[in-house]
């Protein structure tokens, strides 16, 4: 797995969001539902960010009681409706792990993430870390995501 870890800042993420709370693999489903809300308000395109933030660890959680959102990035304002929310990730700086993995990597790339963060002296702060995604693994020949892993840090 290669990565490429860097400590940077993020800037302001303005997301709609649907929670999540249960088994993480379920998450797919949550975000079928956000693209099904964001594509007739033409948010879904090339450019488009995906975001997942977790706020709980599945290290520490129950799997059934795992908390998630699945967010889209927003460019402009937008009204909102149904079971989605708005959401602001406040600038923070994180360490960031830019990779392009498989659905069955990603526990491990968080593990060293976060080992990353402990052998280098960092502490995590309180904003939850998430995902940028930058692709549809669907859509990439060895169905890969391309994604930012994100810890924020004090």
């Amino acid at each position: 797995m290669k990565t490429n870890t860097e400590v940077k800042q993020i800037e302001k993420l303005e997301s709609a969001y649907i929670s999540h709370k249960g088994k993480m693999e379920v998450i797919g489903s949550i975000y079928n539902k956000l693209v099904k809300w964001a594509a007739p308000k033409g948010l879904m395109n090339s450019k488009t960010k995906m975001l997942t933030i977790y706020h709980d660890s599945p290290k520490i959680t129950d799997p059934n009681n795992i908390r998630m959102s699945a967010c889209i990035v927003l460019n402009n304002p937008i009204k909102i409706d149904g079971e989605v929310n708005l959401r602001t990730i406040a600038s923070t700086k994180s360490i960031v792990s830019r990779l392009e993995i498989t659905p069955n990597e990603f526990q491990q790339a968080w593990e060293a993430n976060f080992v990353w963060m402990v052998e280098n002296g960092y502490k995590k702060s309180k904003i939850d870390p998430f995902e940028i995604y930058y692709n549809n693994a669907a859509e990439h020949p060895e169905n890969k995501f391309i994604v930012d892993l994100c810890i924020p840090i004090l």
